[in-house]
């Protein structure tokens, strides 16, 4: 086991990932310092923990090189847009004399890939007001949602889905629902 993962950190920095190391010393260095608040008593114990952290950085898949900074800016955007505009309809609907929430339960057919796009939109989604994922299975998750219409959740869900894809670069495969 130990062996193994040797062999992948070797493997690893032997095609390139080399390049990223001063850059991670960097962040991680940065990150203690900030954490200790300067304090120079910390460094016995920091550059030992700063190392393992940079080591075990090394084991991990390096993040796909596809991402698209305007595609991750208007992600940005379109999840405070969507975050205000959803927390103001939930309170309004909350607040209102006769209370017009009626939760519904659906099912969507994810089309993004398994992996880290899958898992910001679902994360993103979570986030929105009004909007729970409750159950993940396969490649479809079971939504609870505070809305009168299910239909309206789908598409608004269709076009998150397409921002995060945009944003990382990845392609939407086919509904299977």
């Amino acid at each position: 086991m130990k062996s193994e993962v040797l062999r992948k950190v070797r493997d690893h920095l032997a095609t390139g990932g080399y390049r990223s190391v001063p850059v991670r010393t960097l962040v991680l260095a940065g990150i203690w310092w900030a954490l200790t608040e300067g304090d120079r008593a910390g460094l016995a114990f920091g550059v030992p923990v700063v190392l393992l952290a940079l080591f075990a950085s090394a084991c991990l898949p390096s993040p796909s090189p596809r991402w698209s900074p305007l595609g991750l800016l208007r992600f940005a955007l379109v999840f405070f847009i969507g975050s205000v505009r959803g927390g103001i309809d939930v309170a309004r609907s909350a607040l209102a004399p006769r209370l017009s929430i009626s939760p519904v339960m659906i099912r969507y057919a994810l089309r993004l890939p398994a992996g880290p796009a899958r898992h910001l939109f679902i994360g993103t989604m979570n986030m929105m007001p009004g909007t729970l994922s409750v159950v993940l299975d396969g490649d479809q998750v079971e939504i609870h949602a505070l809305i009168d219409s299910g239909d309206e959740l789908v598409g608004q869900l269709r076009a998150l889905e397409g921002h995060v894809a945009r944003a990382l670069g990845e392609r939407l495969e086919r509904s299977h629902a």
